[in-house]
């Protein structure tokens, strides 16, 4: 083929060279989604209870089991911090902080997740449950 020529169609298909390739690259990508999404699954479903460790600073924790849906209200300092778990995730939800950049963390569910409201100095870290408890 020289420089000139362009990539002729598929005579079977009549599809251009490009085009096999594009579609190749989604089958590639969607098969690569949908293995996540079963490894995912799989995952959350394992049997490893995760908890949520609540620290206000000065080695004062709060240990949350995230199996049972409940809200937590906690006032400190001047600030009231609003902490939710439902369906094995926890959230900070309509906290009384200036900025609410704690909010934007989202729905946290994986071991090792994080979350922190900084004015109020709450930190929050998914975790698996000790077998102490």
């Amino acid at each position: 083929m020289s420089m000139n020529q362009k990539p002729q169609a598929d005579s079977r298909t009549g599809w251009k060279p490009w085009q096999k390739n594009a579609l190749f690259a989604l089958l590639v990508l969607g098969a690569a989604a949908v293995l996540l999404l079963v490894l995912g699954t799989r995952q959350k479903g394992s049997g490893t209870r995760l908890e949520a460790v609540v620290d206000f600073g000065d080695g004062i924790t709060e240990t949350l089991p995230l199996e049972q849906d409940h809200d937590y209200l906690y006032e400190v300092g001047d600030y009231v911090v609003h902490l939710q778990v439902k369906d094995g995730a926890i959230s900070f939800r309509d906290s009384l902080c200036p900025d609410h950049v704690c909010e934007q963390f989202g729905w946290l569910s994986q071991e090792g997740a994080w979350a922190a409201c900084v004015p109020a100095g709450v930190y929050v870290e998914v975790q698996s449950a000790s077998d102490a408890s």
